[in-house]
């Protein structure tokens, strides 16, 4: 019975066996690539791409963050500002020209929108130009805006940036940049309408103070890279800044110059305007406790002001003022500002229209006469009734006086 039953649970498990074969031999395997675009990390650093290569190369990468820690850096030859409106002191300027003396290698792009007031092109009398276009090249352009959405649909499509410029024979004109004969030329797609200019390459104006480059690389629309001798160091001018950005460092040779401007021993730092976090998210980062402290805080604020002990009772309805100790009230009120008037002035309202109501002739009646009447028909002499009527001072036992007499008159009446 036992051998029976052990040769049902092998058989079991053969059958078993091959239906798992058979459905993992049915199952096909295949690897699929999704383009997720960009990280946030690539949208805050527009040159992550060229530390990552520099890593690569076997080149140590540091951010500098700020002029402020130049002095700082320890082991580091080459210095990559990626816009000179980032020195904005003479003292940085200066910090700047003493690393270069040192034999610090710097390597600056010009600013982004050609401002004249950047220091260190002003230091070494360099400006940035626009070049201008035919009259003809600029009508048969399209708009911005036209050409921004026609760049928008093509991306979408997933082409590249090199497969959009080819696609419309963007007219490419190279910049050749020539080493010793151990690296030969490399060539630069330099945006062809920012140049450099210098006096002394100009013939114009050179003055002889003024540091004058020792070599520069030019296209047929004009000079886009100088470089200038200071001291032990090596200062290299660009008129493009966007060359070394993720978007196109991997065109053409420009990743090659980098490594090339930058292979002199040492580490890389690179200086970018970088997208600082929020007030808030620093705090949450840095000053958690502060934030659960100011929570709590809140927190016992908000129970101290509803707080409550006990059941709730009943508002305690015997203590309410009765209606006549209300008007005894406000009468004491309006007499001890002297307002007698105001008090006395309804009930001679009400005898004078009980009058007009029972006695015939008293609305149309002088005064005198209305007295009359009101005497005749109340049992009251004249003079008692224009009292009480007319009075406008009064004393205590004077006022209670008229009121009885006046309450007399309208009931009479």
């Amino acid at each position: 019975m036992r051998a029976r039953v052990s040769a049902r649970q092998l058989a079991g498990l053969v059958v078993t066996g091959l239906l798992l074969w058979g459905l993992y031999a049915s199952i096909e395997f295949y690897q699929e690539e999704a383009k997720t675009g960009w990280s946030l990390e690539a949208y805050r650093n527009p040159y992550l791409a060229a530390q990552q290569f520099m890593s690569r190369s076997g080149i140590e990468v540091i951010d500098a963050g700020s002029l402020a820690k130049l002095d700082t850096l320890q082991g580091v030859s080459t210095l990559f500002i990626t816009d000179a409106s980032q020195i904005i002191s003479p003292r940085q300027l200066q910090q700047v020209l003493t690393w270069l003396e040192n034999g610090g290698n710097v390597i600056v792009t010009a600013d982004s929108v050609a401002n004249t007031d950047d220091l260190l092109l002003q230091a070494f009398d360099v400006e940035v130009t626009l070049r201008e276009y035919d009259a003809d090249d600029q009508a048969e352009s399209k708009s911005m805006s036209e050409s921004f959405r026609e760049y928008n649909r093509q991306i979408e499509q997933g082409k590249t940036r090199d497969e959009i410029v080819k696609m419309y024979g963007k007219d490419t004109t190279l910049t050749l940049v020539q080493f010793d004969d151990e690296i030969g030329e490399v060539e630069i797609d330099f945006e062809s309408a920012r140049i450099l200019t210098h006096p002394y390459i100009d013939g114009k104006g050179y003055d002889a103070d003024k540091p004058r480059p020792d070599s520069w690389s030019a296209s047929e629309n004009g000079i886009h890279l100088m470089q200038f001798d200071v001291g032990s160091g090596l200062l290299t001018i660009v008129s493009d800044s966007t060359i070394w950005t993720s978007y196109r460092i991997e065109a053409y040779d420009h990743a090659y110059l980098l490594w090339i401007l930058s292979s002199r021993g040492g580490d890389f730092a690179i200086l970018y305007p970088q997208l600082r976090d929020s007030l808030w998210q620093l705090t949450i980062r840095h000053a958690s406790e502060l934030l659960i402290a100011v929570a709590l805080l809140v927190a016992l604020w908000l129970w101290h002001m509803g707080r409550r002990f006990g059941r709730i009772l009943p508002p305690e309805l015997t203590g309410a003022r009765a209606m006549g100790e209300h008007f005894t009230a406000i009468s004491q009120y309006l007499w001890h500002r002297k307002r007698s008037l105001d008090l006395i002035a309804p009930l001679r309202q009400r005898v004078l229209r009980r009058a007009s109501l029972s006695l015939g002739e008293f609305a149309g009646a002088a005064p005198h006469r209305q007295m009359e009447l009101i005497g005749k028909r109340c049992g009251v002499t004249t003079d008692s009734i224009s009292r009480a009527l007319q009075e406008t001072q009064f004393n205590e036992t004077s006022f209670v006086d008229t009121v009885k007499l006046l309450k007399h008159i309208e009931q009479s009446l």
